[in-house]
């Protein structure tokens, strides 16, 4: 594990036209008093990212994010296998930058009916992951559902991340 800056507001934003606040791709850790130990990563939005929770692809430059869809981590795409996955913090707007947790407890979208423990995987709604083992969706490694999510697309509250990456095609 590479060294962390302590003491990151994960929800801050920055926008495009002023000089970043880190390096894109710096790793933040902070210490939540009710969660723990939290690791994110500072990127930019490459796509509109439109609430916290969303899951999101690295793609076209190291950093870049947008929100995770079958079609941007097919084999053959700059969000393919391997990827770095991570969950917004906040909504964060076109060409601006935020930061996406990667390690601890967290939040994350899914799609109705996910249950605890399953393997995740990419879905064709965007930034909603799901355990349905659609053919040709992409599993997600490094992330773990500890709640199940209801009946509709929601917000599962109780996730934990551990570096998250692009899998096997389903």
């Amino acid at each position: 594990m590479g060294q962390a800056i302590i003491g990151i507001n994960p929800t801050q934003i920055n926008a495009v036209a002023t000089v970043p606040d880190f390096k894109p791709g710096t790793v933040g850790g902070y210490d939540d008093p009710a969660d723990g130990y939290k690791e994110y990563v500072y990127g930019m939005a490459t796509a509109a990212i439109t609430a916290a929770g969303y899951c999101c692809v690295e793609g076209i430059l190291n950093a870049n994010f947008s929100m995770i869809t079958t079609a941007n981590t097919a084999a053959g795409t700059l969000g393919g296998h391997g990827s770095r996955v991570g969950a917004a913090m906040n909504a964060i707007p076109l060409n601006n930058y935020g930061w996406l947790q990667i390690w601890g407890k967290g939040a994350l979208r899914c799609l109705a009916s996910a249950a605890i423990g399953t393997r995740l995987n990419t879905t064709a709604t965007s930034g909603a992951l799901d355990d349905d083992g659609t053919a040709a969706s992409r599993a997600i490694n490094g992330v773990v559902l500890k709640t199940v999510v209801g009946g509709a697309e929601a917000t599962a509250p109780d996730v934990r991340f551990s570096y998250p990456t692009v899998g096997a095609t389903l």
